[in-house]
């Protein structure tokens, strides 16, 4: 836009007018980008979350495994006795 323009608009509707519609342009292009931001965190946050559930599983298979085993063997005790 001309420098003109802008001061045929300041002219024509007023300082307030201009300096408002700046600010939600403003408020517009932060909330754009804190949206982004957001969605892209949310998304890198997941995948971690994802691969830490998938390895607290197979450990938790593992204890289970090593449980049954020790339950194993504690009856294979008791039952010589």
């Amino acid at each position: 836009m001309e420098p003109n323009g802008i001061l045929e608009l300041i002219e024509q509707y007023g300082l307030p007018l201009i300096l408002l519609l700046g600010a939600i342009y403003a408020l517009y292009r932060f909330l754009v980008f804190s949206l982004y931001e957001v969605k892209n965190d949310f998304g890198k946050r997941h995948e971690v979350n994802a691969k830490a559930m998938a390895e607290l599983k197979e450990s938790m298979a593992e204890i289970k495994s090593d449980i049954k085993l020790l339950v194993e063997f504690v009856r294979r005790s008791n039952v010589s006795i």
